[in-house]
């Protein structure tokens, strides 16, 4: 999500000035940098949600202190725990299970707290996890909402998975997509659909797709967001456009990890026979090989 930074998710924040911002899936950290260091520019607090952080947290929450919150759970057990949300990014994990009831205990807690519901930014929105689910822990979905899944790659107009290569060939990927119940934006649609409050729903293509959830109050009492996000609704042609260069990107992504793989598996193959010829055993085997040729040639 930190590809947006600069030129939506910055200045949103900016506009709406968070005092509470809730970031759901960390992973390295790059997003959660730039948000750590809004927070210390105004004065706001990050709750970091993220079972397994591939950064050292301790050394984090030193640089950072009373700015960081960090929450080692998965987000369905940690966001009960959070006060306040003014401002939430979702990218964890990107199935319709988790991202459904992540946004339904947001909504839950904010009403428990007599808090309005909050600016929501989520991550794949588009290809492929828009209506495909993705699982980082299949056995944590329930049985009812987990999907036939495999460890298969995915190609752009392809409903079923492939099977050599693709994006993601070793991750577990729904089997299917467009399906009741499959996928990030499927859940958004979902949720919005049993919520009360009116909030817009605005979907920027690209790098995989952000999904904005905008309740309207938000825009109505803030001139400079509304402004801003009314930028962001694309004419479709122009989005349409956008699109296209991200399928062209996603196909270039996919033969870069193709090659990539490609290139391993040479790389291994020639230690295999590296490792082969300065074995003993091969040394003996050349040996014979050139008394053959030796008698052979008599």
């Amino acid at each position: 999500m930190y590809r947006f930074w600069d030129t939506i998710t910055g200045p949103v924040l900016e506009a709406l000035r968070p005092e509470s911002i809730v970031e759901i899936g960390s992973d390295y950290g790059p997003n959660t940098r730039r948000l750590l260091e809004f927070c210390r520019r105004h004065g706001a607090r990050l709750h970091v949600i993220d079972p397994l952080p591939k950064y050292n947290v301790a050394a984090w929450q030193e640089q950072y202190g009373e700015h960081l919150i960090f929450h080692q759970a998965p987000s369905l057990d940690a966001l009960p725990e959070i006060d306040r949300f003014d401002a939430v990014f979702i990218d964890g994990d990107h199935n319709w299970y988790t991202v459904f009831h992540e946004l339904k205990l947001i909504e839950e807690r904010c009403k428990a707290l007599s808090q309005p519901f909050p600016l929501v930014m989520l991550h794949d929105v588009g290809w492929p996890y828009g209506r495909r689910d993705g699982y980082y822990d299949p056995d944590g979905i329930p049985d009812e909402y987990r999907n036939p899944y495999e460890r298969k790659g995915m190609r752009p107009g392809s409903s079923d998975l492939v099977e050599e290569d693709g994006l993601n060939p070793n991750f577990p990927n729904a089997t299917s997509e467009n399906d009741p119940r499959n996928g990030v934006l499927t859940a958004v649609e979902d949720f919005l659909e049993q919520m009360k409050q009116e909030v817009e729903v605005m979907r920027v293509p690209g790098f995989h797709g952000l999904g904005i959830l905008v309740p309207s109050r938000l825009k109505q009492q803030n001139a400079k967001l509304a402004e801003f996000l009314d930028v962001l609704d694309l004419p479709p042609i122009v989005a349409r456009y956008v699109e296209l260069v991200e399928e062209a990107r996603v196909e270039a992504e996919i033969e870069r990890q193709e090659n990539k793989a490609l290139a391993q598996e040479n790389r291994r193959l020639k230690q295999q026979l590296q490792d082969i010829q300065s074995s003993r055993g091969w040394r003996l085997l050349t040996k014979l090989g050139l008394l053959r040729v030796r008698i052979l040639g008599r």
